[in-house]
């Protein structure tokens, strides 16, 4: 570990809290655009596995310590693990260790590739904990679909568009580093 390094994955981490912060004062019809999944790609990218997934790690352990950083309410705290959106934050951490795996410094067509597969990590964390929590803390029977209905399809389009904008951008920062 480096301090260019650290610093970098406290940068990441300071982004996502303010984004997740940022959600309070939007109105509500906006609510469900979020762009702490473009910050999530963006930090496999540019940051590689490790780092990528630290920061994510330290920005849900903020919001686990209390701190209101997270999105939705109650903004902080243990109990937010018992919140059915819990598994995306999650799917966070394995999803820019992912990203950070796949791409390392590569091109832009591992780029898409290794955001593809992160997009893909982040909804295999978030649909099967809001499954689980639905069906079995909160007592509230669904099925696959349903929950495919209330946790995929409403968002996946705007995430593949994040997810389009984060590979353009991170290629392109990676690209630039590298050249100096």
């Amino acid at each position: 570990m480096n301090t260019k390094n650290l610093a970098m994955t406290a940068v990441f981490a300071a982004l996502m809290c303010l984004a997740g912060m940022a959600l309070r004062w939007v109105a509500p019809a906006l609510v469900p655009f979020s762009i702490l999944p473009l910050i999530v790609y963006l930090a496999g990218i540019i940051l590689g596995a490790r780092y990528g997934a630290l920061a994510m790690l330290v920005y849900i352990i903020l919001g686990l310590l209390g701190l209101p950083v997270l999105a939705s309410a109650p903004f902080g705290g243990l109990g937010y693990v018992l919140k059915p959106t819990f598994g995306f934050l999650l799917g966070y951490i394995g999803a820019a260790y992912v990203i950070g795996l796949i791409y390392k410094q590569g091109s832009l067509w591992r780029a898409v590739l290794a955001v593809l597969a992160g997009v893909a990590v982040l909804y295999l964390f978030g649909l099967s904990y809001l499954y689980g929590i639905l069906n079995w803390y909160l007592h509230k029977p669904s099925s696959f679909a349903a929950v495919l209905a209330i946790g995929f399809f409403p968002y996946i389009t705007l995430d593949l568009i994040k997810a389009a904008i984060a590979i353009v951008i991170g290629n392109e920062v990676v690209r630039r580093r590298q050249s100096y």
